[in-house]
């Protein structure tokens, strides 16, 4: 199956203090490149869509492309996390470690601050890095249902604590559950300063990052489905008052 691909933008970090590395997250910077993230496909939610949306479904995608996405852009309700890893010791989301979470932004205007896109992150820090320490990563994003909203209320909630929870409410098949992530990038440098004080910058961007839509856990029954389920109950209880 072709690599999903994440969204997200990587610019220069500024200098982090005590030589912390540092990583510039987001994913829609108008003019530049804008990714939005949706919702499941209502018809098949089980099944990742991934690929620049079309203008069919999202005006000012840039670059434009063809994927017809049957869900939504992601707003506020849903939360992102940036997942990362040392020296190589996990090339897949489920070996990570947490960086951050952070929630998406609500949409004002399509062109101002549109939906599908994270608050504009500068200078996260990696832990365990400085200034030019390479590190995987990728990115989750989640919909902050009952289940995990009420582990991120607990006192003492950590950000790994609460993807921890949203892991184990999408696992156990909540009905609400909805969650997905895109491809390891598996070698990227931290930006900030090193132990020596000396200065590591980020790409501005990466090419090929894309659009995806997150997955939900039980498929959606179609309309017709549902209809006929209906008709066979009447007809269950018109054969028992029969009877």
């Amino acid at each position: 199956m072709k690599k999903l691909i994440l969204t997200t933008v990587l610019s220069v970090a500024s200098l982090a203090a005590f030589g912390q590395g540092t990583i510039d997250l987001g994913n829609i910077a108008k003019n530049a490149f804008v990714s939005p993230i949706f919702s499941p496909n209502p018809t098949s939610p089980t099944v990742q869509q991934v690929g620049q949306p079309s203008t069919a479904v999202y005006t000012g995608a840039f670059p434009s492309g063809t994927t017809v996405y049957g869900g939504v852009p992601l707003t506020s309700g849903y939360d992102m996390v940036l997942l990362y890893s040392l020296n190589g010791t996990a090339t897949s989301p489920s070996g990570m470690s947490v960086a951050t979470i952070t929630p998406f932004r609500t949409a004002t205007t399509p062109t101002a601050s549109p939906a599908g896109g994270v608050i504009t992150l500068t200078s996260i820090p990696v832990p365990g890095t400085t200034g030019g320490t390479p590190f995987a990563f990728t990115i989750g994003a989640f919909f902050v249902d009952p289940t995990v909203a009420a582990a991120a209320a607990q006192g003492g909630a950590t950000p790994a604590s609460i993807w921890a929870a949203a892991l184990a409410d999408f696992n156990a098949n909540d009905p609400l559950a909805q969650l997905g992530y895109g491809s390891v990038v598996d070698s990227i440098q931290a930006g900030g300063s090193d132990t020596a004080n000396g200065p590591h910058a980020e790409p501005s961007t990466l090419g090929g990052w894309t659009s995806f839509s997150l997955v939900g856990t039980t498929p959606t029954p179609e309309p017709s489905t549902i209809a006929l389920a209906g008709l066979g109950a009447a007809g269950l209880l018109l054969f028992r008052r029969r009877k």
